[in-house]
């Protein structure tokens, strides 16, 4: 019972902080209970905080990268610049299957105008990978990105967390949510402890379904068939949940005051990765999915 107090501060006044502890509800027998319960289905994740200015890694403003590296362009349009991350630092956090070093870059389609839905979508957004050996210079902006696909920048900084899964993947018979549910909840987003759920790694937040693993399986084989109308015989049941077992969560980008993103009606973006993929380095079939309220 230690270890779920230390894990989800059931005991502390304050958070690191100092701001005042989350709800009382994190603090009753009913928290303490569903920790003793539930907390066994816990995953270590990244929360990505507020950094320092002297971090490479960065939300919004513009790139620090390799000039071996092309601004990615969608539909004969630069796509928008979202976060270049320093693995080496999230790895020193939190050990994982990326590479232990080297640089990440994520844009997405300046205009949102795609969710992830279709097949099509792909190309709408891009993960590139950087070797660390590769010396990074600062670029402008291509004259022809709308203002749109600027943002704000934000230093943020690799912080290891443990999260509870969303409500919908634990076990029918060991969760009630008319009885757990409100309480549930906030032990779950405690980690983030009020900010952004900026995150890598582990179980996602999210807005909406939380199946995004079996539509990056689906779109992603039906984005590679030669024909489209190939796109209309879906993979087996058994296939396609062989498949999604496969895939883990990148990158979760929350809507965001401080760099000025909103995606969708106060939305996430998740980057999605199969687990061979990253750990060879290769990020050019990764997924995107937008939800939103």
């Amino acid at each position: 019972m230690n270890w779920f107090r230390r894990l989800f501060s059931i005991d502390s006044a304050a958070d690191q902080s100092g701001a005042a502890s989350s709800p009382k509800t994190s603090r009753t027998p009913q928290a303490e209970e569903l920790l003793r319960r539930l907390g066994s289905h816990a995953r270590p994740a990244i929360h990505l905080q507020s950094g320092n200015n002297d971090d490479f890694s960065r939300f919004g403003g513009l790139p620090d990268m390799p000039a071996a590296l092309e601004w990615p362009v969608w539909k004969g349009k630069p796509l928008g610049f979202l976060a270049q991350i320093d693995l080496a630092a999230v790895h020193a956090a939190l050990p994982s299957f990326h590479p232990e070093k080297g640089r990440l870059y994520f844009f997405f389609d300046s205009e949102q105008g795609v969710w992830g839905g279709e097949p099509d979508d792909i190309g709408a957004w891009r993960v590139l990978f950087a070797p660390e050996n590769l010396a990074v210079r600062h670029r402008e902006a291509p004259e022809d990105l709308p203002d749109e696909g600027v943002f704000d920048a934000k230093s943020v900084t690799p912080v290891r967390i443990n999260l509870l899964p969303d409500s919908s993947r634990l076990p029918e018979a060991e969760f009630d949510w008319n009885k757990d549910g409100e309480t549930y909840h906030t032990l779950r987003h405690k980690p983030f402890r009020g900010g952004p759920t900026h995150q890598m790694l582990g179980f996602p937040s999210p807005v909406q379904s939380d199946d995004m693993e079996e539509d990056c399986e689906l779109f992603l084989r039906r984005s590679q068939l030669a024909s489209p109308t190939d796109a209309l015989h879906r993979p087996k049941p058994e296939e396609l949940k062989a498949g999604a077992a496969k895939w883990r969560l990148l990158l979760q980008l929350d809507t965001d005051n401080d760099t000025g993103w909103m995606w969708g009606d106060a939305g996430t973006l998740y980057f999605w990765v199969r687990e061979s993929d990253a750990r060879s380095g290769d990020f050019s079939k990764v997924w995107m999915v937008l939800q939103c309220c």
